[in-house]
């Protein structure tokens, strides 16, 4: 009984600092978030139709060779099934599409305007609330932007559902050395070897931010971003709002008609106060002394 005990001790007091060194999580990864960022209905999407994509809102690309992976998902958020639908994934600019699993490529002349890589992933029919996740490789160039883009089409037709993007993934500090670079869904990507903030002009004019060229300047027509650059969809253009923030210029009390104030304006009040207490005060002082010595 004793050394049954004393062992049941030994095992316990063993067990305890092997706990307390035990990495907190160390076997459970943390998934990265998804987010619709860049997303939107498809102008040609049924009444009711709830179908929606995510990508991760950050992923990690290695400086030497390129590589990245990320996951791309559908999703139907509607309360009913859906019909076949395809989830397509195309790679833009420096982002190139190398393989989605389960998913096959898109021939080059199928490709929409722009795009440098794609695959077709026939998701079928989603019953409600229900969702598929595909794997995707990748290649980014951190010397380039890079811009990713799912839409969604009933199977067999070009009727648009849902699309996301095409939207970037980047980051504002190329200047980073770790071996692997992480990228930030919704950020434009400031290539590598150029300053993350842009030099102020000499003339005092402001200078172009080295990552954007005149080309890529947003339109006064381009439908607004929700995270990345929108521009018109594979399978038509994307229906928008233009969302134009004002900003009227801050309230001025500066007033040209108007003489500069200087000091509180309550001093002279305040001065003018005690001025008059202390001759009060005085004069009551005076009073007093001479009833006083006329008593004596």
């Amino acid at each position: 009984m004793f050394s049954s005990n004393r062992w049941r001790w030994s095992a316990t007091a063993a067990a305890v600092p092997v706990a307390l060194l035990w990495p907190v999580g160390a076997s459970v990864a943390e998934p990265t978030p998804g987010s619709s960022q860049g997303g939107s209905p498809g102008p040609s999407a049924p009444a009711g139709s709830r179908v929606s994509t995510e990508l991760p809102q950050r992923i990690s690309v290695n400086r030497k060779s390129g590589n990245t992976s990320l996951t791309a998902t559908v999703r139907n958020g509607g309360a009913k099934e859906t019909g076949d639908v395809t989830l397509d994934v195309v790679g833009f600019k420096g982002l190139r599409v190398k393989s989605v699993e389960g998913c096959s490529a898109i021939p080059a002349g199928e490709l929409p305007a722009g795009a440098n890589s794609g695959f077709a992933c026939p998701a079928g029919k989603l019953a409600a609330g229900a969702d598929r996740t595909y794997r995707v490789s990748a290649d980014f160039d951190l010397a380039d932007t890079g811009q990713i883009c799912l839409p969604v089409v009933l199977s067999g037709t070009k009727t648009l559902l849902w699309q996301q993007g095409p939207v970037h993934f980047g980051t504002t500090d190329p200047s980073a050395d770790a071996p692997d670079t992480p990228l930030l869904l919704g950020t434009k990507n400031v290539p590598s070897g150029t300053p993350s903030a842009p030099a102020a002009s000499p003339t005092g004019a402001p200078s172009e931010s080295p990552s954007e060229s005149p080309s890529e300047a947003p339109s006064a027509s381009a439908p607004p971003s929700t995270g990345g650059a929108k521009s018109p969809g594979p399978y038509g253009s994307h229906p928008g709002k233009d969302v134009v923030p004002s900003h009227p210029a801050p309230a001025t009390s500066d007033d040209p008609g108007e003489l500069a104030r200087t000091g509180a304006p309550s001093d002279l009040p305040v001065a003018e106060a005690l001025g008059a207490a202390l001759l009060a005060a005085g004069g009551t002082g005076l009073w007093l002394a001479a009833r006083r010595q006329g008593r004596r």
